[in-house]
Formats: C-alpha cells, structure tokens, sequence
C-alpha cells in the first residue's frame, strides 16, 4: 500500500446532546465547521475536488449530508461529494475512501475533504408500526369511511412517538448491554474501569491548549464542553449503573461515552500534489474487521490492529500514540486483555502474531471519547486529527488507532510522520 499524505483540518467543539448546539441540526454544524475551515486556507481552495462525509443517526430532511455541506458551504457547488456511514468508524471510513481513490488515481492533482458529523439533539422520534401504516393510509385513496374505520381500529396509544432504538436490531441488545457482558467475561472491576475513565479526562484536561488549534467556535462556544477538568475516583465511584441495575452492573454514565453533537474533518492528499500541499503524515495502512457477537460486540479493534501491526511487521513499542476509541472504559480495557492473550489472540482473532504486551497506560495520551465526547459520524476524523497533532507535536514517528462499531465491526489506521 503507498502510504497517502493526510493535512490536518479542525474540528467543532464537541458538545452534549441538547445543550450549546440543540438548534443546530447536522447540516449546521458540518457547514460552519467547513466555511471556519475554508477561512484558514489550510489548503488551496481550488484543489478541493471531493467530499466525503458522514453521519450515523439519520434524519429524514437530510437525504444526502455529503452534498448538501458543499451546496451550503463556501465550497465551489461543482465539487462533488457523496455520504457513507460505517456507525462510529464512519469518518474513519472516509479518509480510507480517499486513500483507496487516490492510490488508484495518483496522477490527479487534487485534495478530498473527508469528515463527519452528528447531531443528536436532531434525533427524531419515530412513529410506531401501527401508526405508520395508518398515516399511509391516510395518504391514500383509501375511501374516507375506509380511513375512519382505520382510525377506530387503531389503539391511541400506539400513536404515540418512540425514541429512536439504541439496540443492535441483529441482537435486542444496546452496546452498553453488550458491554456489560464482555467486562463480565473479562473479569474487568468497576473501579478500573473508572479508573481509566479518570484518566482520560486528566489527559485531556492536561492537553486542552495543544487540542485547542483544532477547534473552529460556533456561535460563541470555543472549547470542548464536557471534559471533566475536576472529577475524580470518588465522584465516579458515586454514579448508578445505567445496564446492569444488579450489584453486578459496572458501566455508567461516567465510564461511558455520552451523546454528543459536533462535527470534524481533515484532508488527503494526493501524491501528486504533495508539492503544494505537503502532508502533515501519512496515512500507511488500515484495515476493516468484523467479529462474532457473541463474542463481544464490541472486541473488533483488538483484532483490526493487530492485523495492521502484524502487516508491517511492528509491535506495540514501535508505537509514539495509541488511541483506541472509548465507546465504554470496560470495551477498551477488555481489548487491551484480549490481544495480551494468545489463546484468545489465536482463537478469537485467528492471529498468531505476538506484538508484545500493551500497557494500558499508554493508551490515548490525549484522552479519548469518555472525556470529548462521541458525534458518532465525527470521532474518527477527530482522532485522526489528533494523532497528527501528538505525533508533530512530540516529534513522533507512528500512530495507530482503533475505533469498535456497532455490528460487530471496527477498524484501525496507521499513520505515520515522516522526518523533515
């Protein structure tokens, strides 16, 4: 694979759900981020001839975010653009859209924005099955007495609107729920799982000013909203289980991610630009993975990684950043225990490559989704941003990130810095 130049781009704030950006729904968010974007000129504007970008929950009024972030930014209206989602890899998918076009078209000399985006303040309620077919028929050409009778025969109560369904609709299961299995097999304590929640939000407390660079204000909010600069191990200690209601139950609203609105993008670059715009680091390697439920929803990036480590031939030393997404503290620290096995290396991830002992205090130096947040379409251009920025800021070599999604899937990216 010839490694593919990527040039930092910024992102939002990232923000609570129904808090700073409750009026803004995802076209909102995607389009001031790209105009803030646009006004650094951190690319010639000129050579900006795709788009590609994200988002995961949908939302009826917006059939395709892609195009409608170039129809409503500053962007020339002849750029094109399509959207994808892949749950919370989405952006990450991106950016190896952009790798994959440009390692088939090198000669063309031009730059792909590639981001996501994710306003759950805009998630709609849903209507019931039953009220669904009744509003259709109302659409119909149904005969009015037809209509009336449908009406009647209709429980009221089944036209009441339902939130949309955070359940994995293969398994019946929420990602929490899924969570709380996996922690269960793995033995993983509740206090080291909040521990680590801790953790990130002291990293990225500490790396709030290096992190600030990459944001662009909206509407008068300028910083990440939700970094717990002053929480501590008692604090965490003191939340309810919010899975597991049992004395078993160990996830909660503090060792978890929480919903989130922002937005986040950067650029590849094509090799033949790069004299122009030279990259910030390479995108050298990513992979795609998927794993048997059953097994834990959530163990793919223990997997993806590994396979990007065992195809360079690298191991976990060879690392400067680390950043596994944290959808929960309990699914990172159970993939930390299960790439340290090699039975369950062997017989889970079908892989014998040993690529050392992976200390989980290296992990997400920066801190990670517990502490920012998680705009589901937007976490995976945030972090590779940020591993952009740790390895110039540190002078580092390689980054490697993994990110879990629902479905069983996840992926990683290996990026590395090239010496000047």
């Amino acid at each position: 694979m010839k490694p593919v130049g990527l040039k930092r781009g910024a992102r939002t704030p990232f923000v609570k759900m129904g808090k700073e950006f409750a009026h803004l729904n995802a076209v909102d968010l995607s389009v001031r981020l790209v105009d803030g974007i646009l006004e650094k000129r951190m690319v010639p504007q000129d050579r900006i001839q795709h788009v590609i970008w994200g988002m995961v929950v949908a939302d009826p009024n917006i059939y395709s975010i892609g195009r409608e972030v170039v129809l409503g930014s500053r962007l020339d209206n002849r750029v094109e653009a399509y959207s994808l989602s892949r749950a919370c890899a989405t952006s990450l998918q991106a950016a190896a859209n952009a790798v994959s076009y440009y390692q088939t078209f090198p000669e063309e000399p031009s730059v792909t924005l590639v981001g996501g985006v994710e306003s759950f303040s805009s998630a709609r309620p849903v209507l019931t099955d039953e009220a669904a077919v009744f509003f259709k028929r109302m659409g119909s050409k149904m005969p009015v007495a037809g209509k009336i009778k449908s009406f009647f025969k209709t429980p009221l109560k089944k036209f009441l609107p339902v939130a949309p369904s955070a359940k994995e609709y293969s398994t019946g299961l929420t990602m929490g729920e899924h969570c709380e299995l996996m922690v269960k097999e793995f033995k993983i304590a509740r206090e080291r799982q909040d521990r680590f929640a801790l953790t990130s939000h002291q990293n990225a407390a500490a790396a709030r000013s290096k992190v600030a660079a990459q944001l662009i204000p909206v509407e008068g909010t300028a910083k990440d909203t939700l970094i717990r600069d002053n929480t501590s191990l008692e604090a965490l200690k003191g939340l309810p289980t919010a899975f597991d209601r049992s004395p078993a139950g160990t996830i909660t609203a503090g060792n978890a991610s929480p919903f989130t609105d922002g937005a986040s993008a950067l650029f590849c670059v094509s090799p033949a630009l790069e004299s122009q715009v030279p990259p910030d680091a390479y995108l050298t390697d990513f992979e795609f993975v998927g794993v048997e439920p059953k097994d834990g929803l959530l163990m793919g990036p223990g997997k993806a990684m590994l396979r990007v480590l065992e195809r360079n031939r690298l191991r976990w030393e060879d690392l400067d950043y680390i950043e596994v997404h944290e959808a929960f503290a309990g699914q990172v620290l159970c993939n930390v225990e299960a790439v340290n096995n090699p039975a369950y290396r062997a017989g889970k991830y079908g892989s014998s490559y040993d690529a050392g002992r992976l200390d989980e205090i290296r992990l997400n130096p920066w801190g990670s989704s517990i502490a920012y947040g998680h705009p589901f379409g937007a976490t995976g251009a945030r972090m590779l941003n940020q591993a952009v920025a740790f390895l110039q800021e540190t002078k580092g070599r390689r980054a490697l990130l993994g990110i879990c999604t629902a479905g069983a899937l996840a992926g990683s990216a290996l990026i590395e810095r090239r010496s000047s």
